[in-house]
């Protein structure tokens, strides 16, 4: 039961906030508390330590002895079980004099203190006298203070522990009462908080009964970025999986025709010729599968939780390009902060620059300038690659971009290159122009 609680937002936040909410009234009421029992401890000290005044006030020496009048001062020391005991002890311990109220407690506290010293606390009387706040102050008399005395005074605590049963009823009611309104603002908080959810759970369902094939509706901010890389993710896959399809039927379609040359070649009337017919078609066969494999793994899916580093991977391909065209070199004047991310594939970028970077030193007359930084909104990248070569307008442009087209044929190459880099492109929904410069050559500028 407590795993899948856990399990669950709801759940999870309700135990949180319950335990939370326990420890806070432990806490508050053992702190509230305290500060009450040491607020009353401290009035009690001090309306006994003015007990002890008055019977030093009406007190008078007597040798090594201190005498009382009859009546004291304060009518409780006078009444018998009034809770009001007053008491005289010498240096010894002895007790030399004690009030009237004292006649029902057998024995009383007997330790002396010296001149000046004080004690507070609670004591518990032989038999059945219970528990008594006790206040003892040592004092002297006489001219070289010869004579110590302990005056003592103890009053019954009862009072006291009621008057803090009391109080600890009372904040327990309070915040009991405090609990329950947080358990309230808790709930209207939660379904004030979690009302955001709703919506991506109603989306969810809506898409999972096939009624829309993404996650559509008003959705706060803090959920777009997770709501989007959803629709993503799906728009991705359903992409691919068209993809994957179309990819299919092309091959399935192209190679209909090889396979029909196969079927009608007669090797009984002419075995040499059906043998290179035979050979011919196969290779054309492995040509065609090659290129719809190609086709198929050029348009990978976008990644969104990670941004690629661009500058490490730029620096190797440029390296890479300086040792295969070291026999015909390049001024490369590279601008790309160290802090420019891809989110995307890495193997896409590689494949992309690679083979822009490729057409600069191939086409290119010794200089190439490339311009690498994201865009303002910091997901999107943007690519720049100029190079001083012949240049090429908006016709040959169209033309280099499809399979198999190159606009110098004097260079080797299968003519797939840009071609492949256009896909690449438009798998990320971006965009990728080629303008001719003033100075001579092409600048290709993509987004993506």
């Amino acid at each position: 039961m407590l795993s899948s609680r856990l399990n669950s937002l709801k759940g999870r936040l309700s135990l949180v906030t319950s335990l939370v909410l326990v420890g806070f009234l432990l806490f508050f009421s053992g702190v509230l508390e305290h500060a009450y029992r040491s607020s009353l401890d401290e009035a009690k000290q001090r309306e006994l330590q003015l007990y002890v005044y008055t019977l030093l006030a009406v007190a008078e020496p007597d040798g090594d002895r201190l005498r009382f009048p009859p009546v004291l001062p304060e009518q409780r020391f006078n009444q018998p079980d009034s809770g009001l005991i007053g008491a005289v002890t010498d240096q010894r311990g002895r007790v030399i004099w004690r009030s009237e109220s004292s006649l029902a407690v057998p024995q009383l506290p007997s330790h002396p203190l010296p001149q000046g010293r004080q004690a507070f606390g609670q004591v518990r009387l032989p038999g059945d006298a219970g528990r008594y706040t006790s206040f003892r102050q040592g004092v002297a008399w006489g001219l070289d203070n010869e004579n110590q005395f302990t005056f003592v005074v103890l009053e019954d605590a009862a009072p006291l522990r009621a008057q803090l049963e009391q109080y600890r009823s009372t904040l327990w009611r309070w915040l009991g009462l405090g609990a329950l309104l947080l358990v309230v603002a808790r709930w209207l908080v939660w379904r004030g908080g979690l009302a955001p959810l709703r919506p991506v759970a109603r989306a969810r369902q809506e898409m999972q009964r096939g009624g829309s094939d993404r996650l559509e509706g008003r959705f706060p901010r803090e959920l777009r970025p997770l709501t989007d890389n959803l629709n993503l993710l799906i728009e991705n896959e359903r992409r691919q999986r068209e993809k994957t399809r179309h990819t299919l039927a092309d091959l399935a379609h192209s190679l209909k025709t090889p396979l029909a040359v196969l079927k009608g070649l007669n090797f009984s009337s002419d075995a040499r010729t059906a043998y290179e017919t035979l050979i011919e078609q196969v290779q054309r066969m492995d040509s065609i599968i090659s290129y719809q494999l190609g086709r198929a793994v050029t348009s990978s899916p976008k990644s969104i939780l990670r941004g690629v580093p661009v500058a490490p991977l730029v620096r190797k391909i440029l390296d890479a390009l300086e040792k295969v065209y070291r026999d015909k070199p390049a001024e490369v004047q590279l601008a790309c902060d160290e802090s420019t991310l891809f989110y995307g594939d890495e193997g896409d970028l590689m494949e992309l620059l690679g083979n822009l970077l490729d057409n600069g030193y191939k086409y290119g007359a010794g200089e190439l300038s490339v311009d690498i930084r994201n865009a303002s909104d910091g997901r999107k990248l943007q690519v720049s690659v100029a190079d001083n070569g012949s240049g090429l307008d908006e016709a040959q442009w169209r033309k280099v971009t499809q399979r198999g087209v190159r606009a110098d044929q004097q260079q080797p190459g299968q003519g797939i290159g840009l071609a492949v880099v256009v896909d690449i492109v438009e798998s990320y929904e971006g965009e990728i122009t080629a303008t001719p410069r003033p100075e001579g050559g092409t600048e290709i500028r993509a987004t993506l």
